[in-house]
């Protein structure tokens, strides 16, 4: 059943069908009624139409069979191309013109006044597929249709003989005041039963509002703390620069809510590491070069060579093969000279 009622769905009901807003799920919610309604309505106005056309002793009979088939299988349609009321009001009509074709195409008997109480289908289906008022234009539209019937359609002898008995109430007054009677309560119950549909939608907007609001919140929160944690990574990383501690990093992520500072920071701390490796290697330097001095002018007045065993580190190693070169080749000419 759930199978076949799903390939109906498919078939009958409108393509794009939104239920965001209430008013969009009340509107898809008449759409699922009328379809489901013509499930049933419109193969039993298809059979409906068959036997009229083949049983009938009356011609207009199928004729009017006819229009109530036509308004049972064209709701479907309707339905689908997103005309809901058209296609419920098409259901409604379906059931009136069944209901009273027969009255229509005989004189009024006696026999057909039980006919009248068939009109509250109508109503039923009215207040069920339609806004509830509908039911009220319907128990209207029945009671034209009764008193029209009573006034201009043909009656049987038997007929006005149970008129001149008195039996109007019966005949008359009683099956309009059963179409009022069950119009009322049908437009009770359906709008209370909109009104209590309609609170519960407002119930579970209110519950998403929430769910919305409280994952907002959570959300707000989860930045906040990470805010917090990103603003005292970033202190604490500042406190060891000021200390000294040019290695200090600031971890990086794209989940940080300040990773954007924090790179750029990064890069700011590793030049001036590299500034830092700089400034330290040109100190270096320069305290060598004074030592380097002081040590050739001591060879210089011992009037040895400069021995140069280990590298120091500095721009100044390739320079200092060179020098201890010179000094060696210096002493040798000095200790020539003397010897000569």
């Amino acid at each position: 059943m759930k199978s076949l009622l799903a390939w109906w769905f498919r078939l009958t009901l409108p393509r794009h069908l939104p239920e965001t807003t209430p008013a969009e799920r009340e509107r898809a919610r008449y759409a699922r009624l009328t379809s489901t309604f013509a499930l049933v309505i419109a193969p039993l106005g298809l059979l409906a139409f068959i036997y009229g056309a083949l049983t009938s002793l009356n011609p207009i009979a199928p004729w009017i069979e006819g229009v109530a088939c036509f308004c049972a299988l064209a709701s479907p349609l309707l339905n689908r191309w997103g005309f809901t009321i058209v296609a419920a009001s098409l259901l409604v009509l379906n059931s009136m013109i069944n209901s009273v074709g027969n009255l229509i195409t005989n004189p009024l008997d006696p026999v057909y006044v039980g006919i009248f109480s068939a009109l509250v289908i109508p109503i039923v289906l009215a207040g069920a597929l339609l806004p509830p008022v509908a039911a009220l234009l319907t128990s209207f539209l029945n009671s034209v249709v009764i008193i029209g019937l009573t006034l201009f359609q043909q009656h049987t002898p038997e007929y006005d003989r149970w008129l001149r008995l008195g039996y109007g109430s019966i005949m008359i007054a009683l099956p309009i005041a059963l179409q009022w009677i069950v119009g009322i309560i049908t437009y009770v119950i359906m709008r209370y039963l909109i009104a209590t549909i309609r609170r519960a939608d407002r119930a579970e907007e209110i519950i998403a509002l929430q769910k919305e609001i409280a994952e907002y919140q959570r959300q707000r929160a989860q930045e906040q703390r990470q805010l917090e944690e990103g603003i005292a990574q970033i202190a604490q990383v500042h406190a060891a620069v000021a200390n000294g501690n040019l290695d200090a990093r600031v971890p990086t992520g794209q989940e940080g809510v300040l990773w954007q500072i924090a790179v750029p920071l990064n890069n700011l701390l590793n030049h001036a590491q590299q500034w830092k490796r700089n400034s330290d290697l040109l100190e270096q330097t320069y305290t060598l070069a004074h030592q380097l001095v002081r040590y050739l002018q001591r060879c210089r007045l011992q009037q040895t060579p400069a021995v140069f065993t280990q590298p120091t580190g500095t721009p100044l190693d390739p320079i200092l093969p060179e020098i201890q070169y010179l000094s060696e080749k210096a002493a040798r000419t000095s200790r020539t000279s003397s010897l000569q």
